[in-house]
């Protein structure tokens, strides 16, 4: 799972870059899908075949990125945020953490340019930069070692292109940590699981998606359904982790290592039907599931509820949400891939 984990986090696509993955896996699925294909807005749907009522597995292709707003006559690129930003800072401790001495990517028409997070530090810094409680945008930019505006331009950049934090992803015993967990972890989960599915035992008629713009305001997720018109979706996506210091269990429940979350409330209420469909798979086949209450939370699965779609949220438990060193754990990973199947695999009853 980690071979395949790392390859899909180290594509750089943040959004309105989803392509850049989802060629990826049209290639890569290709063998396990009786037909897939890239929609005119950039999403990804496949149809894997089966039995029953449809029902589509969603991920997101899209990660947290930034977006380039100005370049400096001397070759500085200032940037601000590549989703939605509020309140027009940035969070450091929020939503999208922005941290810098982070090593930079920014993707152009043709080619990446490497570069590195920087503000004023140590020695040349002002009294009053010291007192400067809160960063705004214009006090950072990404040094890209080049001497001018114009030699950035003839590498290939320009204002609106689009950046990532550029790290690699790595393994820690069970634990796995990098940038782009949040989504690229429903791509792992959906490939694995298509290396493992017996077709013919299929209870329902199964598409698998990979949305755009999740993290802008599940844009993708409104207009994905137009193309399969399923029955039931099952958002994937990464949970919250409440099991490092200062998280209060009762804000966080949900931790590393205890299996599959199925997300009952978070900005919306998903299917209950689903849910106890999902429930029950996981008792028959004695799969530890965790259950979660967010706050500040929301899936895909939202925007199809509002499509008509009898939707539900699985998610694998993550540290350090929005970052570039988001940590999942293996367990939790091959435990929902194992609950998957036995959903897939399971009729629904009607109750």
């Amino acid at each position: 799972m980690f071979e395949i984990l790392k390859q899909y986090c180290e594509v750089a696509a943040p959004g309105g870059q989803e392509r850049r993955v989802h060629k990826l896996i049209e290639e890569n699925w290709r063998p396990y899908v009786q037909e897939g294909k890239i929609t005119p807005v950039g999403n990804y749907v496949a149809h894997v075949g089966g039995q029953g009522p449809k029902l589509m597995l969603v991920g997101h292709g899209d990660e947290i990125g930034f977006a380039v707003k100005y370049i400096s006559p001397e070759g500085f690129i200032f940037f601000n945020s590549g989703q939605r930003n509020p309140n027009g800072k940035p969070d450091l401790r929020g939503s999208y953490f922005t941290p810098l001495g982070q090593q930079a990517l920014i993707i152009g028409r043709d080619n990446v340019l490497s570069g590195v997070f920087a503000t004023q530090t140590g020695h040349i810094l002002t009294p009053q930069q010291r007192q400067k409680t809160e960063l705004d945008w214009n006090d950072m930019f990404i040094d890209v070692f080049l001497p001018s505006r114009e030699a950035v331009e003839e590498a290939g950049i320009k204002v609106g292109d689009r950046i990532v934090w550029d790290v690699p992803t790595r393994q820690h015993g069970k634990y796995y940590s990098g940038k782009a967990m949040d989504n690229r972890v429903s791509l792992a989960l959906m490939e694995a699981l298509l290396q493992r599915l017996e077709p013919e035992k299929l209870a329902f008629d199964l598409y698998l998606g990979s949305t755009i713009q999740e993290e802008s305001g599940l844009y993708g997720a409104q207009s994905i359904n137009r193309e399969v018109q399923c029955t039931y979706a099952i958002a994937l996506d990464t949970g919250l982790s409440g099991d490092i210091p200062g998280v209060d269990p009762r804000d966080v429940s949900t931790v590393l290592g205890k299996g599959p979350i199925l997300i009952q409330k978070d900005l919306y209420s998903y299917d209950v039907l689903l849910g106890h469909h999902i429930e029950d798979a996981a008792a028959a086949a004695n799969i530890p599931l965790q259950y979660a209450s967010y706050t500040v939370y929301g899936t895909d699965s939202g925007a199809l509820l509002r499509e008509g779609v009898a939707a539900a949220a699985i998610t694998v438990a993550s540290r350090y949400t929005h970052s570039p060193f988001e940590t999942v754990h293996a367990d939790d990973l091959d435990a929902t891939v194992d609950l998957l199947l036995e959903v897939l695999y399971r009729p629904m009853e009607a109750e």
